[in-house]
């Protein structure tokens, strides 16, 4: 099915995953995808990931703005980073404080306060995010949020710090930054994971928790790095060498029995992981092809960005 209409469904998506399952990769390609619909979109790596940056055709990533390509289409790609420093910096700005205080303070002031304050370096760049889609600096802001255990105490950040403070400006920031959250036009999550036991567990435990505790609406999940179905893999090595009219030495039969063994084993746990999905309902599904690949490079991603759109 061909749809792109939920690619720009929101002014922001958070894309999220456990550690591993490749959801940098899986964010760049849904900016590239977005922005071969023709959309301004940037692409903002959290944990300051400056590879992102070329793997989209640019220079590194850092906490300019820049352009990374221009796509056919009339869409383009910009990215930077958002360092907790400089959100800091920009937050005390909408306060009031300039100049030299507010460098001062910036650079002494946010250990400190972050130590006391868990929560609140999330909190921060979560605030600058929702200042850029306050803004509409974009048609659509791609966030690579961080990987790992950290992406559910990202988003949690607003939820945590309104829990606990009750009033003054980190209140504010927090109520305002839960309210674009959870606001489906302005922001969704999409969820990646692996067609595995332990990723897709860990996906289902972060979907629920993102899209129902935290009531962030999700896009579509993403299965990554799937292997394609081999329907060849049914009939035996020598069955499929009779019809071919080859002879298999017993050696050669040994090792086509195993590595079709193998390969069924593999599918059918891919089919078993992707159907566990099917309980997020009513969010669709979507496979991405495994890259036979050491060097992840353009050409890949564009075919990662092919994918997203016709699926």
């Amino acid at each position: 099915m061909t749809d792109a209409g939920w690619l720009t469904s929101t002014h922001v998506a958070v894309v999220a995953g456990k550690g591993g399952v490749g959801s940098s990769t899986v964010a760049a390609a849904y900016a590239l995808a977005a922005a071969r619909q023709g959309a301004d979109v940037l692409f903002v790596a959290v944990d300051g990931r400056p590879g992102m940056g070329t793997l989209l055709g640019g220079r590194p990533l850092d906490h300019s703005d820049r352009i990374l390509q221009r796509v056919d289409g009339g869409g383009q790609v910009r990215g930077r980073t958002i360092p907790a420093d400089q959100a800091f910096g920009d937050y005390l700005d909408l306060r009031g404080v300039g100049g030299l205080l507010r460098r001062a303070a910036s650079a002494a002031s946010l250990p400190m306060i972050a130590a006391a304050t868990p929560g609140l370096q999330h909190l921060l760049v979560l605030g600058k995010i929702k200042e850029l889609e306050r803004e509409r600096a974009a048609d659509l802001i791609v966030v690579d949020a961080p990987p790992a255990g950290h992406a559910a105490p990202f988003l949690r950040s607003a939820t945590g710090l309104s829990d606990v403070v009750q009033s003054g400006p980190i209140r504010d920031q927090a109520e305002e930054v839960n309210a674009m959250l959870t606001d489906a036009a302005r922001c969704r999550a999409m969820i990646v994971t692996l067609p595995e036991v332990t990723p897709v567990t860990e996906g289902l435990e972060l979907a629920r928790e993102v899209g129902g505790e935290l009531g962030i609406d999700l896009l579509p999940l993403v299965v990554n790095s799937c292997w394609p179905d081999r329907a060849g893999l049914e009939r035996s090595p020598t069955v499929a060498a009779r019809a071919q009219g080859v002879k298999l030495s017993a050696a050669s039969k040994r090792a086509l029995d195993s590595s079709a063994a193998f390969g069924r084993a593999r599918l059918d746990q891919q089919r078993t992981q992707i159907a566990r999905l099917s309980s997020v309902d009513p969010v669709d599904v979507i496979t991405l092809s495994r890259l036979i690949t050491t060097d992840l490079g353009r050409a890949e991603l564009s075919q990662l960005a092919d994918e997203l759109v016709d699926r």
